[in-house]
């Protein structure tokens, strides 16, 4: 090669070599973090990491964005003192935005039975909003996890879009079959066959949010609550009002308003007939994680609902044998299982 001609490839490349610089350093910052386990079982929590790192490969695929690595992510995690688990929360979400970190990728990995409920989303820093989430249930052999990851993460990247820096769910016309996994995690229990009146499906709360709470407005009427399908959220708005004028605070109709479950805020408590579906659509397939002994010591397997029966009660439903016949009172403390409407 001669002289000349070295000279031109050199200059070549100078020219060349601060484009792509340039244009890798306007890609936004990325990060995985650890998932969510629900098991203590040590072949579970290998299993997360494994599921972490195939997510975190299939990121850099995309050549989308700029993919700081785990140790880094790791170290900035720990010395900020941020948790996994609270990674959305407006403290954490300061720490990120100083760290210059624009998307995390988090998700959870819950153990049931041979096969994995294994959900990835994507946090943006930014706003502290989810636009995107994807679940799927994978099965728990080394092919079985790499194959199951490979098509969630598939799904995931189509689900989003890129503009100006920005990441946004595509806009899609999916479709639900009850017992599947809804948007938020949960499953979905109902489906009316149309959207109308801003929503189709209905989506239980997953198992972990649920609680234990009194009704409240024990010996108070509370006016206007139903108990058919599509009528509990507006019962829990109801509830609320009543509450609130009340002076009554941390009953199940107000705890189910405040969930922020993955960016999603709308749960309600559901209505009688709401209740009953998710009864015979999830429990009785062995879905939700429903409680269902008949404990008489602490009444776990009774579950509430926002239909009220009388000034002293609410129509509840037991989940150990299905049964709705009457109201239990307000004050009592009993399960609740929050569910939303898309």
């Amino acid at each position: 090669m001669g002289k000349k001609r070295m000279i031109c490839v050199i200059g070549l490349f100078a020219a060349i070599l601060p484009a792509i610089f340039a244009q890798n350093a306007e890609l936004p910052r990325l990060a995985v973090v650890e998932f969510d386990v629900n098991s203590q079982q040590q072949k579970v929590k290998e299993d997360a990491i494994t599921v972490r790192e195939l997510v975190e490969s299939q990121m850099i695929g995309t050549r989308k964005y700029r993919i700081i690595t785990r140790n880094e992510i790791d170290k900035i995690m720990l010395n900020q003192r941020i948790e996994a688990r609270s990674i959305s929360s407006p403290e954490s979400l300061k720490k990120l935005q100083i760290e210059k970190i624009n998307y995390i990728i988090t998700g959870s990995v819950n153990a049931m039975g041979d096969k994995y409920a294994v959900t990835v989303k994507m946090l943006d820093v930014s706003n502290g909003q989810f636009p995107n989430s994807v679940p799927a249930l994978i099965d728990g052999t080394p092919n079985g996890l790499f194959v199951g990851i490979e098509e969630l993460m598939t799904k995931f990247v189509a689900g989003m879009t890129s503009e100006g820096g920005r990441v946004t769910q595509t806009a899609t016309n999916k479709t639900y079959k009850v017992g599947d996994f809804g948007p938020a995690g949960g499953y979905v229990f109902y489906d009316k066959g149309v959207f109308s009146n801003g929503w189709r499906y209905l989506e239980a709360a997953p198992a972990e949010f649920e609680f234990r709470a009194e009704w409240g407005a024990y010996g108070q009427d509370v006016p206007g609550t139903n108990t058919g399908v599509g009528f509990g959220k507006r019962n829990t708005e109801i509830i609320v009002e009543r509450l609130k004028a009340l002076g009554e605070t941390g009953k199940a109709a107000q705890v189910c308003v405040s969930l922020n479950f993955d960016g999603y805020k709308d749960w309600f408590l559901p209505s009688k007939d709401e209740l009953d579906l998710m009864y015979k659509n999830l429990k009785q397939r062995g879905l939700g994680g429903f409680k269902t002994a008949e404990d008489k010591t602490n009444w776990t397997h009774i579950y509430r609902s926002s239909s009220q029966y009388d000034y002293r009660s609410a129509w509840y439903q037991r989940f150990s044998d299905g049964d709705q016949s009457y109201g239990y009172y307000k004050y009592g403390t009993y399960s609740v299982r929050a569910v939303r409407a898309f």
